[in-house]
């Protein structure tokens, strides 16, 4: 087809909707959703609460956070209902219930927070993963969203393959 007999493209559509779009398709979004938190918790709680505090994880909607002396701990658990308001209004409502608060060291490097890369961020990809992925964005001619999606699509099968090894590796079984 030529660009001439495509006719004219009414609206583009942005790439944060396209991503979403397949990262809800793959059941990941609303996983991405909560883990959001993380990168708009300074900016909810923040610059003061922010340096004695640091996300860990979510579970459940409830978000996991290292505080750095139990008066902070005691503080924030005053302002918790702010806080959860403050994330609804970044994250939309509903998608973090409750903050779980636990003392403990914060690291100032914001490395530091993750000194070992997950599990999953290692794990290989079969030659057949590498195929599917590469046929499947054959047809995009854009670079920028076919390099996007090749890096969305080969992170759901590092997840795909690590939650499998560690599935595996707990009910004992010695497979691949």
């Amino acid at each position: 087809m030529k660009k001439s007999d495509r006719g004219r493209m009414v609206r583009a559509l942005p790439l944060g909707d396209i991503l979403e779009q397949v990262l809800q398709e793959r059941g990941l979004g609303d996983r991405l959703h909560k883990y959001r938190a993380f990168t708009c918790w300074a900016k909810a709680v923040g610059p003061q609460i922010a340096a004695q505090t640091q996300p860990l994880r979510v579970r459940d909607k409830i978000l996991e956070v290292r505080v750095a002396h139990p008066v902070w701990m005691q503080q924030l658990q005053l302002l918790k209902p702010r806080i959860l308001a403050r994330l609804s209004e970044h994250l939309g409502p509903g998608v973090i219930s409750d903050l779980y608060l636990r003392q403990g060291r914060i690291d100032q490097n914001p490395q530091a927070a993750a000194p070992h890369p997950p599990a999953w961020k290692s794990a290989k990809l079969s030659p057949d993963q590498e195929r599917h992925i590469a046929d499947t964005l054959a047809s995009i001619s854009d670079p920028d969203l076919r390099r996007t999606m090749e890096r969305v699509m080969r992170r759901q099968a590092q997840l795909e393959n690590a939650r499998r090894a560690a599935q595996s590796s707990a009910t004992g079984s010695s497979g691949s």
